[in-house]
């Protein structure tokens, strides 16, 4: 098994679980949504149809072409053939994590966060659960009602209910210590250190639980159904949870049925639930800040263009324009952000139930200003542009926003539309935003840009592409053992290793394989780790590319029914091994003990059947 030096596999494990690997290949290889998955034709081998397929689920690709796979992690090192520490440098920058530093013997060890992970989607069922039974229901169901809301669109958001009480939930989930660490680190309860007291963080609210890229819920907000302050209520900062990153609805609006064209950001949970009610399924909110870099670059990963949408009033303009100083870092070259003010007194949950859809999306198309108008516009208010002195004032102003531009085409766009406003030369411009010498005539503008630009569907990579690997001949179709099938399981949920252990699965000696007894041996020894990391930890192997090819013939199996099929597995394999023993066994003895215990284990078999 590959290893990976001193850096600890629970950091590799992080990065990958915040890593969308769909975002990071669709943005250097065009991919096209294939039913659940996602394809293209495979960037490691020349082909002419799509063999190459990525699974946002399980986070890894394959290629039934020529066999490429692997993570995140993996594809950075063979597409762009950098180093295993280089590829998780970038990959953690994404997201906003540092690699520990692999010299220091002493340092921390990083806690698997699975636990936090189950701890959060226990309580998003138990949200789900009190709006469906509590007593004190009918209020929150009311209020969704009230808003115009469907049981329909309710589960999609998985809507919930958190009940009056101080410790319904931490009585329901804090049963052990475990369980209540997992609570407290996830700020669904409350510990004050001057009574020693733990309460219920949400009380008598709506809850809107939070979830990310792969769908896994990492937070909550909720809403008062009274007057009470303060009106909305959002989870803190956890280990899983970081506000200046996540997007609430991202989620949905990639699961939408077509193609995602744009992006509209809201300011409020609800304004995102009723656009969706109206069939407006692209619509996401920020968590409680304000609109940053991060939030508007992971927008345009997925999309060519962003619109904000905001109230009209002064406050609403303020969070525009911070909204637009976030925007311009993240403006690349065939992306677009417009701005789309709403009249006075409306926000997008009152407007599109007046309005209805099409009147708000003609809106949206129509009336969204885009960010170079509303920029020159914003900056010239109160300045006498026919003046030199106004024409001087607004080149100062627009300076320091312009120079946050990535260079490209865009940024030199902006410099020619501010040249027609001040009347100067853009070379004049440049130099004196850039502080650089202005650019000779003869240069090219932003020809690494073009391409993009232009629609190309593959974006070269900054480094040379690894040699074309040769295809392999179509597979035939292969009687799968039980072993495979057990492994298969794992890659879906590693979690199960926990029915067996390694030294059990050895005792049953020809029944089973290395791959499966090494499989759950790395899972005892890691037992929080995700599919993703588990496949990194073999990648580059001959077990490595066994383990990807079955969790490759697994993206079109359903999740449900897991436990108890691998529990099934288990039992066929004790069954296969008995009867092996048997077999060759020539003492009678031996023979009765062995047909005993076949026949005990069949009644146990038949009697789970029955209770399922």
């Amino acid at each position: 098994m590959a290893a990976y030096g001193r850096i600890p596999e629970s950091f590799i494990d992080d990065v990958l679980l915040r890593t969308d690997i769909v975002d990071l290949i669709d943005s250097r290889v065009k991919l096209k949504k294939a039913g659940k998955n996602y394809a293209a034709c495979c960037p490691f081998h020349r082909e002419k149809s799509p063999s190459f397929t990525v699974s946002r689920e399980k986070q890894f690709y394959y290629c039934f072409g020529c066999g490429a796979s692997g993570n995140a992690v993996s594809f950075l090192m063979d597409y762009e053939r950098k180093s295993f520490l280089d590829s998780l440098n970038e990959l953690a920058g994404r997201v906003g994590l540092d690699v520990p530093d692999t010299r220091d013997p002493n340092a921390p060890v990083r806690e698997s966060q699975q636990p936090l992970y189950d701890q959060l989607e226990t309580a998003a069922k138990y949200f789900e659960q009190q709006l469906r039974t509590h007593r004190d229901r009918e209020k929150a169901v009311n209020y969704f009602k009230k808003r115009g809301l469907t049981g329909q669109i309710a589960k999609h958001y998985r809507l919930g209910y958190a009940p009056p009480g101080w410790d319904n939930l931490l009585s329901a989930l804090g049963s052990s210590e475990d369980a209540r660490k997992n609570l407290l680190a996830a700020g669904l309860v409350v510990k004050r250190e001057d009574t020693n007291r733990t309460y219920d963080a949400m009380r008598d609210r709506v809850i809107f639980p939070i979830r990310d890229f792969r769908g896994r819920v990492i937070a909550f907000g909720g809403r008062v159904l009274t007057d009470e302050k303060p009106k909305y209520l959002n989870s803190p900062e956890s280990p899983v949870f970081h506000k200046g990153q996540e997007l609430y609805g991202l989620f949905e609006a990639k699961q939408a049925p077509g193609k995602l064209e744009r992006v509209i950001v809201v300011e409020g949970y609800m304004d995102v639930v009723a656009l969706a009610q109206y069939g407006i399924t692209c619509a996401v909110a920020t968590l409680g800040t304000a609109t940053s870099t991060t939030h508007i670059e992971r927008i345009l990963r997925l999309v060519p263009e962003v619109v904000f949408c905001f109230d009209g009033d002064e406050a609403g303009r303020k969070a525009a324009w911070r909204a637009l100083e976030s925007a311009l870092p993240a403006m690349q070259d065939g992306k677009g952000a417009t701005f789309l003010f709403l009249p006075a007194g409306e926000d997008p949950d009152s407007l599109v139930r007046k309005e209805g859809t099409a009147r708000f999306m003609d809106r949206v198309e129509n009336e969204a200003e885009p960010l170079a108008d509303f920029l020159f516009r914003h900056l010239g208010e109160g300045l006498k542009l026919d003046s030199m002195e106004g024409r001087s004032r607004i080149a100062m102003l627009a300076k320091p926003l312009i120079a946050t531009l990535p260079d490209g085409l865009y940024r030199e766009m902006l410099l020619g539309k501010l040249a027609e406003i001040t009347r100067l030369e853009k070379d004049t411009l440049r130099a004196a935003v850039l502080d650089t010498p202005p650019i000779p005539a003869t240069r090219s503008e932003a020809p690494a840009q073009v391409a993009q630009d232009i629609g190309t569907e593959v974006v070269q990579p900054r480094t040379p592409r690894p040699a074309q690997r040769q295809p392999r001949a179509p597979a035939r179709v292969q009687t799968v053992s039980l072993a495979d099938r057990a492994v298969r399981l794992l890659l879906q949920n590693p979690q199960q290793a926990s029915l067996t252990t390694s030294a059990e699965l050895t005792l049953l000696g020809q029944a089973t394989d290395s791959l499966l007894v090494e499989l759950v041996s790395l899972l005892e020894e890691s037992p929080g780790i995700s599919t993703p990391a588990l496949l990194g930890a073999w990648h580059g192997t001959t077990q490595g590319e066994a383990l990807t090819a079955l969790a490759a013939s697994e993206f079109l199996t359903p999740d449900t029914g897991l436990d108890r099929e691998f529990r099934d597995v288990l039992h066929a394999l004790k069954l296969e091994a008995m009867e092996v023993e048997l077999r060759a066994s020539d003492d009678l003895e031996t023979i009765d003990r062995l047909k005993r215990a076949i026949e005990n284990l069949k009644r146990e078999v038949a009697e789970a059947s029955r209770q399922h």
